[in-house]
């Protein structure tokens, strides 16, 4: 069994602890540190948060030990893997101490604020006993799977254009309201965005040259960006992210890919399942296999901590190129350049 130190008992923490509650004698968390003492005490009713379990409860943590101080978790010699569900400008110096203590260490998106802060976290990675990886949960949920398998196998071959995208009311629900402070969370651009930048690396690999626009609302932050990746010429490639919508606007994410025989599209606030619209034929539903998730990235870095692997799925490399390509689209809207990479 790997005993987990989860530190952030935020909208995140609380979704990543549910995920260990079905994990059964793999995984068990052992330890919580929050600053707040009614979450670290496990009162979650007024944690939000935008999807999956979106409103929290109070809940009986039974014996898991409690701690304030993060520095005291990691000390734990009870503790094997750390969790950390908290504000992104916290994430380069508690993995590096983490890794250094000598846990497995499983990280928030974005990896950091910096690319400089990146490359610091992947030199700790490099030399530390433990496993690292950053909890890009997109590649993991199970639309997006299946997306990534229609392009790797080709079966409506060769992807010609690709929007991805992910839109949402300005968020309310983060602690101290951190996320909307862009020195603390990088904005949408960071904070939201960055799903979709880390997925179409995956997808498409990195583009050539980043053509983008944007502005900037809460407190200076890029909070809407729609960024055209240059990706050779033959493949459209688009990417919108934005979190600047009324209160009753909620949450949704989606893409539409067009293949040489058909297109796949999927857009959760519709409420209709992923569908293929094949080129002369009737629109298709096809089952989508896997689990939650949330629930499929925490088992699979456990199976890497348990194998002594590390992660291929989602690789820190790409996840550090995932910040600096969201920076390169930053600049991009700031001087109405394209940028080259």
């Amino acid at each position: 069994m790997i005993r987990v130190g989860l530190i952030g008992a935020g909208f995140i923490g609380r979704n990543h602890f549910n995920q260990y509650e079905k994990l059964g004698a793999r995984a068990r968390v052992v330890a919580l540190c929050d600053l707040e003492p009614d979450r670290r005490a496990g009162d979650w009713s007024k944690v939000g948060g935008n999807v999956a379990d979106t409103q929290g409860t109070k809940r009986d943590l039974g014996n898991i030990r409690q701690y304030a101080d993060w520095k005291e978790l990691l000390a734990d010699p009870e503790v094997d893997m750390v969790d950390l569900c908290i504000p992104t400008y916290l994430h380069a110096e508690m993995a590096i101490a983490a890794l250094k203590a000598g846990k497995h260490v499983l990280c928030e998106k974005p990896m950091a604020l910096t690319v400089e802060d990146c490359d610091r976290m992947l030199e700790a990675a490099r030399d530390a006993k433990g496993k690292f990886m950053v909890a890009q949960v997109i590649r993991f949920w199970p639309e997006c799977v299946y997306l990534r398998n229609c392009i790797t196998d080709q079966r409506y071959g060769a992807l010609k254009a690709l929007h991805l995208r992910r839109q949402a009311s300005t968020p309310d629900y983060s602690w101290r309201s951190w996320i909307l402070d862009p020195r603390n969370s990088g904005g949408a651009l960071l904070d939201l965005h960055v799903h979709d930048v880390d997925w179409a690396i995956q997808l498409v690999g990195m583009p050539q040259a980043i053509t983008a626009q944007g502005y900037q609302r809460t407190g200076g932050g890029i909070d809407r960006v729609t960024a055209l990746w240059h990706c050779g010429p033959d493949r459209v490639v688009q990417l919108e992210g934005y979190w600047d919508m009324p209160a009753g606007f909620g949450f949704n994410m989606g893409f539409t890919a067009v293949f040489e025989k058909a297109a796949i599209v999927f857009d959760l606030a519709s409420g209709k399942p992923l569908t293929v619209f094949r080129n002369g034929a009737a629109p298709e539903t096809p089952k989508i296999e896997g689990e939650d998730g949330y629930y499929a990235e925490i088992e699979y870095f456990l199976s890497c901590a348990e194998k002594n692997e590390n992660p291929q799925i989602s690789t820190p490399q790409e996840s550090r190129n995932a910040v600096a390509v969201a920076l390169a689209e930053k600049q991009s809207i700031l001087t109405g350049q394209t940028v080259r990479l």
